[in-house]
């Protein structure tokens, strides 16, 4: 892992995210991005020389020190880590999500880390937040943060799987993570009325996922639920989980709307990290 994206917005969400990616960034030795999009209502552009596009002088003085100012306090954060961590930012104006996706593609992020305080209700319905709308689209890991976490306390991590080995690309992908966090992963399948795999199966099932893998330190589970993300959810509050770490088909349009995601629904409601990769 060369480079960690962090985006960045002042909250105590973002504050949650930052640390832990500077724990991250100690241990394996990679950089850290912080990205900030200062939304901006008036028609005016920020582009990445610097120059300011606005008919009226005041608005121009305005949006300067709007930026000096942001400026300014991202670096007294930024000398918090200094001599600690490789670690630089990059400020743009415009919508958060659309700078935010810009600069992902730029620098060719490994890892995203970005705080979260999740969605519910009308708001998920329709809206939903930035970091549910960049798990459903990145093309790297994503690590949603609800709230500060000491790398040292994850050691038991919630896989799930729904069997059909879409998984396993994913999987591979997170046992270097889980070699990061020296985690045990327990693999898990949530059985819901809609299935017709039975338990032995499913375990059986779970077994050769793992074994395909080269799996070691793992366990495998079987949960009953109504639905697959109560199911997860449940069953990482059961065995007192530190992390869920899942994979996302990043569904778009249509067809998101149509059948969602469960990535998705367990980033927003879950209280412990929640690590995620799209299998495409």
């Amino acid at each position: 892992m060369q480079t960690i994206a962090v985006p960045y917005d002042f909250s105590e969400y973002a504050e949650a995210a930052l640390d832990f990616a500077v724990q991250v960034s100690k241990k394996s030795q990679a950089k850290i991005k912080l990205i900030h999009v200062i939304e901006y209502p008036l028609a005016t552009t920020f582009n990445v020389t610097g120059e300011i596009e606005s008919d009226d002088p005041m608005d121009k003085i305005f949006t300067l020190e709007l930026i000096k100012k942001t400026n300014e306090k991202l670096n007294t954060i930024l000398s918090q880590f200094e001599n600690t961590v490789a670690i630089d930012k990059v400020v743009l104006m415009g919508n958060a999500y659309d700078g935010i996706t810009d600069q992902l593609e730029e620098i060719k992020a490994d890892l995203i880390v970005m705080g979260t305080k999740g969605a519910t209700g009308l708001k998920e319905l329709l809206v939903g937040s930035n970091t549910e709308k960049i798990v459903r689209n990145a093309d790297c890991p994503v690590l949603a943060i609800h709230e500060k976490c000491d790398i040292g306390t994850i050691k038991n991590v919630v896989f799930p799987s729904d069997l059909d080995g879409t998984h396993s690309k994913v999987l591979d992908t997170f046992k270097y993570y889980q070699e990061l966090f020296d985690a045990k992963i327990h693999l898990v399948w949530v059985d819901t009325p809609h299935n017709s795999v039975n338990a032995d199966l499913a375990k059986e099932r779970l077994e050769i996922l793992a074994q395909k893998n080269d799996l070691k330190n793992y366990e495998v589970h079987i949960s009953k639920a109504f639905h697959p993300e109560e199911g997860i959810l449940t069953f990482g509050w059961q065995i007192k989980a530190d992390m869920i770490a899942m994979s996302t088909h990043s569904h778009k349009g249509l067809i998101h709307l149509l059948v969602g995601s469960v990535a998705e629904d367990v980033v927003n409601h879950s209280k412990v990290p929640v690590w995620t990769c799209t299998i495409k």
